[in-house]
Protein backbone atom coordinates (compact mmCIF):
# COMPACT_ATOMS: atom_id res chain seq x y z
CA UNK A 1 0.00 0.00 0.00
CA UNK A 2 2.87 2.37 0.79
CA UNK A 3 4.30 1.85 -2.70
CA UNK A 4 0.96 2.64 -4.28
CA UNK A 5 0.73 5.91 -2.34
CA UNK A 6 4.31 6.79 -3.30
CA UNK A 7 3.66 6.10 -6.99
CA UNK A 8 0.46 8.17 -6.83
CA UNK A 9 2.31 11.07 -5.16
CA UNK A 10 5.04 11.04 -7.83
CA UNK A 11 2.43 10.94 -10.58
CA UNK A 12 0.48 13.85 -9.10
CA UNK A 13 3.62 15.97 -8.68
CA UNK A 14 4.67 15.34 -12.28
CA UNK A 15 1.20 16.27 -13.55
CA UNK A 16 1.21 19.43 -11.43
CA UNK A 17 4.48 20.48 -13.05
CA UNK A 18 3.19 19.89 -16.57
CA UNK A 19 3.93 22.66 -19.01
CA UNK A 20 2.66 23.63 -22.38
CA UNK A 21 4.87 24.76 -25.25
CA UNK A 22 3.72 27.15 -27.94
CA UNK A 23 5.58 28.00 -31.12
CA UNK A 24 4.84 31.33 -32.74
CA UNK A 25 5.91 34.03 -35.17
CA UNK A 26 6.27 37.65 -34.11
CA UNK A 27 7.32 40.96 -35.63
CA UNK A 28 8.73 44.35 -34.74
CA UNK A 29 8.25 47.44 -36.88
CA UNK A 30 10.59 50.26 -37.85
CA UNK A 31 12.76 48.56 -39.01
CA UNK A 32 10.84 45.37 -39.72
CA UNK A 33 12.18 42.36 -37.80
CA UNK A 34 10.64 38.90 -37.66
CA UNK A 35 11.28 36.00 -35.34
CA UNK A 36 10.17 32.45 -34.66
CA UNK A 37 10.09 31.39 -31.04
CA UNK A 38 8.98 28.75 -28.59
CA UNK A 39 7.48 29.79 -25.27
CA UNK A 40 6.63 27.72 -22.20
CA UNK A 41 3.18 28.30 -20.73
CA UNK A 42 1.32 26.84 -17.74
CA UNK A 43 -0.77 23.84 -18.73
CA UNK A 44 -4.03 25.73 -18.08
CA UNK A 45 -3.09 27.99 -21.03
CA UNK A 46 -2.68 25.04 -23.39
CA UNK A 47 -5.58 25.93 -25.66
CA UNK A 48 -5.10 27.96 -28.85
CA UNK A 49 -7.19 30.87 -27.53
CA UNK A 50 -5.49 31.05 -24.12
CA UNK A 51 -2.02 30.55 -25.61
CA UNK A 52 -2.56 33.31 -28.16
CA UNK A 53 -3.57 35.75 -25.42
CA UNK A 54 -0.67 34.76 -23.18
CA UNK A 55 1.89 35.00 -25.98
CA UNK A 56 0.68 38.42 -27.09
CA UNK A 57 0.78 39.77 -23.53
CA UNK A 58 4.28 38.42 -22.87
CA UNK A 59 5.75 39.67 -26.15
CA UNK A 60 4.25 43.18 -26.14
CA UNK A 61 6.44 44.68 -23.36
CA UNK A 62 9.50 43.60 -25.35
CA UNK A 63 8.30 45.42 -28.47
CA UNK A 64 7.10 42.32 -30.34
CA UNK A 65 3.68 41.85 -31.91
CA UNK A 66 2.38 38.30 -32.21
CA UNK A 67 1.70 37.43 -35.84
CA UNK A 68 0.41 33.92 -35.37
CA UNK A 69 0.38 30.94 -33.10
CA UNK A 70 1.82 27.91 -34.91
CA UNK A 71 1.49 25.05 -32.44
CA UNK A 72 0.43 24.34 -28.88
CA UNK A 73 1.61 21.09 -27.31
CA UNK A 74 2.27 19.36 -24.01
CA UNK A 75 5.24 17.62 -25.63
CA UNK A 76 8.76 18.92 -25.07
CA UNK A 77 9.93 20.83 -28.17
CA UNK A 78 12.05 18.90 -30.63
CA UNK A 79 15.74 19.67 -31.19
CA UNK A 80 14.75 21.11 -34.58
CA UNK A 81 12.30 23.54 -32.96
CA UNK A 82 14.97 24.52 -30.44
CA UNK A 83 17.51 25.09 -33.20
CA UNK A 84 15.06 27.06 -35.36
CA UNK A 85 14.04 29.29 -32.45
CA UNK A 86 17.67 30.02 -31.57
CA UNK A 87 17.87 32.76 -28.96
CA UNK A 88 14.06 32.92 -28.86
CA UNK A 89 13.74 29.39 -27.45
CA UNK A 90 12.04 29.83 -24.05
CA UNK A 91 13.24 33.45 -23.99
CA UNK A 92 9.96 35.14 -23.09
Amino acid sequence: MKYLILIYAVFISSVADAACYASYKAKRDDPLKLHYGVMQLPDQQCTPKAATQALALRLLPHGWILLNLLTVSLNIPTPTQKENAGENFLRY
